[in-house]
């Protein structure tokens, strides 16, 4: 009982953090702030949370975790290993760029407070996604859609589309995504058909 007390006071506190960012900059945005939208106490938030930084930290991190969980929704359909991979690297960016784009404006904010913890748990992050696009190039290789030996790919495919994730682009770049969208399709494609497999050689 505890524990999912704990996940809804936790959601409830992320959430009213999401909110007030909009509202005032994470910056400007103060603990007794997150309380009094949560509608919780100050001693609440920091059971759950050591710092403002440490609930900013948090707030991305549930973005992350929610994007890779789409990632693996995606990963785990029926449609063939190309269209999986392509929609995984769409959902990589746009799943992250629609969470937070009506915080565009404080990101450079919430990254500078964060920024050495983020790092420290970027490769992480990082690697989880990788995984994932491994696995999806091994099952395109078995099924003879992509070239064998193909499955080293994947660290830089998540390093090319780092490029579009938000902590990448300005305020402008996250608010234009009909371009965002362009510029990511040029790139999947490219990406896609380094490791398809040709005519030739089949």
């Amino acid at each position: 009982m505890l524990v999912a007390e704990n996940l809804t006071s936790q959601e409830a506190i992320l959430d009213a953090c999401d909110a007030l960012m909009v509202r005032y900059g994470f910056r400007k945005m103060s603990m007794d702030d997150v309380a009094k939208k949560a509608g919780v106490s100050r001693r609440t938030i920091y059971n759950l949370f050591r710092s403002k930084e440490d609930l900013g930290l948090s707030s991305i991190g549930r973005v992350v975790s929610q994007v890779f969980a789409e990632m693996e929704e995606i990963a785990g359909s029926g449609a063939p290993s190309a269209e999986r991979l392509q929609a995984c690297l769409h959902q990589r960016v746009l799943g992250r760029l629609r969470r937070v784009r009506d915080y565009a404006s404080s990101l450079d904010e919430l990254f500078e407070a964060v920024r050495p913890a983020y790092l420290a748990r970027r490769r992480e992050m990082f690697e989880r996604e990788s995984a994932l696009l491994r696995r999806i190039l091994a099952e395109g290789i078995e099924s003879g859609e992509f070239r064998p030996g193909t499955t080293g790919f994947a660290d830089s495919m998540i390093l090319a589309t780092n490029a579009f994730i938000p902590y990448s682009l300005s305020p402008a770049e996250l608010g234009d995504e009909i371009e965002v969208v362009a510029r990511l399709d040029r790139m999947t494609e490219l990406l896609i058909s380094s490791v398809a497999k040709t005519a030739s050689e089949d």
